[in-house]
Parts: C-alpha cells; structure tokens; sequence
C-alpha cells in the first residue's frame, strides 16, 4: 500500500511538470489565439469542401478577410483602443478577470494567424484558377495577367511568412524589415491590380467595370486594408531632438512633438523607408508639471543603430504614427504591482508611474554610472524603497525569488518584466508556475 502511495505522488509531481511546461511556455495565449484562427479557417475549408454550390470564387474574399484582419490589429489607433478597452477594468473586479484583461499584449496571435492563413487561402485561390485555367471549366476564363500578378505576390506573400519567423528574425532583423516593407506595399499594389482584372474577368457583358467593382466585396476589403497601412504613414515626420548623454553606454533623447501614451512606444528611424526602433516613452510631465508636453527615451548600446547614437548624438529623427500602448499598460490592472526592468529596461518602468502601489525591482551592472544621476533620482521618485541590484558588484540576482520575496512584502498582485527575450520567458514562466499573474513582452510576431 505504501509503494502505491510512493509511486502516486511520483507520478504527480512529473504530470505537474509536464502540464505546467505545456501551458506556460508552450501553450501560451498567443499560441491559442493563433490556434483559435486556424480552427476557424478549417472550419471554413471544410464546409466549402462539403458543399460543392458554394462558389470557389469566395477563397480570394476569404483571404482577404484573413489579411484584413492581421493589417487592421497592427494599426496604431485599433491597438491603443483595444489596449484602452482591456485596461479600463475596474480595480474592484476579481483579480482572475482582471488577469484574462492583461493577456492583451498577446494580440500578435491574432495577426500571425490571421496572416498565414491568409497566405494558405491565397495558394488555393491561385492553384484553383491555375487548374481552371487549364481545363477551361470555368465559366469566366482568368487572364494570364491576373494569373501571373497572382503567382508574383504569392511568392511574396511566402516570403514575408519566411522571413517573420522568430528564428530567421533575430539573425536577419534588418533583412526581415525590409521584406517585410518593401514586398507588403508591392504586395497591395499587385493584389489591388490582380482583384480589378479578375473583377474585369468575372462581371457580367452588360455589366461595366466601375458597378462590378463597387459590388465587390474584395474592393471594399482591399480599402480597408490600404487605408489601415496608410494611416500611420500620414503622420510621418522629421522632429528635432534633444539628445541628454548619460555615459558610454546610454543616452536620453526628448521629443517635444508629442506626448507620452501611459504604458506607451514609439517608433524611431534614420532611414523611415528601410528601418524601425521602438522604444518605451517616458513622460515629461511630473506631478509637479502636469502641463508640460513631451516625451523621452533611453537608448542603449545594444546593436549597431544604438551605437551610432550614442557615438553621434542626434539632431533630429523621422517618427511615424502615434505613441503606442504597449505590454507596461497592463499594469494599470492591478492594485499592486511589482516592476521588474534589466539595463534600458527602466525606460517603460518609468513610463509607467502608475498611481497604484508599486515596488521597483532593477537589475544593471553600474547604474549610476551608466544612466546617470537623474536616472536614478526618477527611480527612487518613483519608488523610495526600490531595489537597485549593481550586477557588477553583487551578480545576476535570482530575479524570481527577488519578485517573490517583494510580493509578499507588499502583497501585490502581479508582477511585470522588461527585459530580454531569455530572462522575460524565464521570470513569466517560473511565477505562472507558482500562480502568480506576470507578465512580459513576447518575441513571436
């Protein structure tokens, strides 16, 4: 009876591993929000295979509809109201609520879903035609320009999947950016030129081109789409800024075109057509000065574009779209809250300043000397009793166990990460394990 018992309770243990290893590392929501998507468009495939009526022509339009909705949940506008939406949970409702409302930042599932299955419906659309084409059984005969504008951005459209995969991302960021630009507007351009020939192919003889393009649903989705890509271009800009050098290693830079979104980025770039970096903003406005419009961020040294700024401090930079909500909003959900920032990672902790309790956790080798004293007078602003670990003098902490300890100190609710992709997944995932709510950036789309 007792070796049964023995071997129960080693069982346990190890199915516990097993599950917690599935659920917090695998099986993450971005991961179900991708698989959600992909259900749905099986679903979908498999009732258009099971009824012969439904007419094939419907594979362009659903793809589109894939693809509308992964460039529409990119937009800036769309993203900062769903994060609004999400994050104006009252404090007074259960905390489990409360928790689903901060799995927000994981929205990335929805556009990797949604753009794949784009691409698949495409492939089928086109190998569709294709085959048609051949067998003239079709009752409209496809032109060979809407045939080799179909197989062009085809190609492209695998190419942008290729090249936004996680792997080929972190060795090739320069080069996915690029493809990921560049053929997606050469893409629109095609897919626009493709969707009015194949319209010119279908409509009826006495029908003319401009009824049956208003008719069309592919038109109208195809608008929307132009118009969610175009929306963040309009507000491109060259602003000045005001470059505060820390040390070596970091400098501050101030803009003073705008205003810092609670939880926020923005992008930057030398070269707008070719190149993106987002950073966490921090506000200009103190308690003391609530009126005072601007923002700031911290770069560090951490590539070549950073270190060309530290080296070459710059005057002015291109911005585009509008300050962003980003994964430090949901904080806001919480009525405590633990903060936890590794190097430039104290920008968006400080971006944040929530009205909440809080307990800032920051783990750097040499703040002080790195980012300089007016760094640190916001930390400690921000938090009087925040820990300040100098990893060149004490180690790499056990962040887990430093969040665990601060937790129950201040018996907080949950606790947040910036840092890299390494450390964040490391921190989310032993915390979850151990049923505390955390939360960090993910690296998947």
């Amino acid at each position: 009876m007792s070796e049964s018992k023995q071997a129960t309770s080693a069982v346990q243990p190890l199915f516990t591993r097993v599950f917690q290893e599935l659920r917090y590392r695998i099986w993450i929501v971005y991961r179900r929000l991708f698989s959600i998507i992909w259900l749905i468009n099986i679903a979908i495939l498999v009732v258009i295979l099971a009824i012969p009526a439904i007419d094939r022509k419907w594979l362009t339009t659903i793809a589109l509809i894939n693809l509308t909705i992964a460039v529409v949940i990119r937009q800036d506008f769309v993203v900062n109201l769903i994060y609004t939406v999400c994050c104006s949970v009252p404090l007074s409702w259960p905390l489990p609520i409360r928790r689903r409302m901060a799995q927000v930042y994981h929205l990335g599932g929805i556009h990797s879903g949604c753009a794949t299955a784009a691409v698949c419906w495409f492939a089928g659309s086109f190998a569709y035609s294709l085959r048609e084409k051949l067998t003239g059984s079709l009752p409209f005969v496809p032109s060979i320009a809407t045939i080799c504008l179909s197989a062009i951005a085809l190609f492209m459209l695998l190419a942008m999947i290729v090249s936004a995969h996680p792997k080929f991302r972190k060795i090739y960021h320069n080069s996915f950016e690029v493809v990921h630009r560049l053929f997606g507007w050469t893409v629109l351009v095609l897919v626009w030129t493709q969707v009015i020939l194949s319209i010119k192919d279908k409509k009826a003889p006495h029908t003319s081109l401009g009824d049956a393009s208003v008719r069309s649903p592919d038109l109208w989705l195809l608008l929307i789409i132009t118009v969610s890509i175009a929306a963040s271009w309009v507000y491109l800009k060259r602003v000045p800024v005001d470059t505060e050098i820390l040390s070596q290693h970091a400098i501050r830079l101030h803009f003073q075109y705008t205003n810092a979104v609670r939880g926020g980025f923005l992008r930057v770039s030398e070269r707008p057509l070719l190149e993106w970096h987002s950073f966490a903003t921090i506000p200009a406005a103190t308690s003391k000065e609530q009126h005072t419009k601007g923002c700031s961020v911290i770069v560090s040294r951490a590539g070549d574009w950073t270190s060309r700024q530290i080296s070459k401090p710059p005057t002015k930079l291109w911005v585009r779209g509008v300050p962003t909500m980003g994964v430090m909003r949901v904080a806001s959900l919480f009525r405590s809250v633990v903060l936890i920032g590794t190097g430039s990672g104290i920008g968006p902790l400080l971006g944040h300043i929530p009205s909440n309790q809080l307990r800032l956790i920051w783990s750097t080798p040499t703040p002080k000397e790195t980012f300089g004293q007016g760094i640190m007078d916001s930390v400690y602003e921000a938090d009087p009793n925040a820990l300040v670990w100098d990893t060149r003098e004490k180690g790499r902490p056990d962040l887990v166990q430093l969040a665990c300890d601060v937790l129950k100190e201040i018996e907080a609710e949950a606790v947040v990460i910036i840092s890299n992709e390494t450390v964040t997944r490391l921190v989310v995932g032993e915390l979850e394990r151990k049923g505390i709510p955390a939360f960090g950036a993910i690296w998947d789309s």
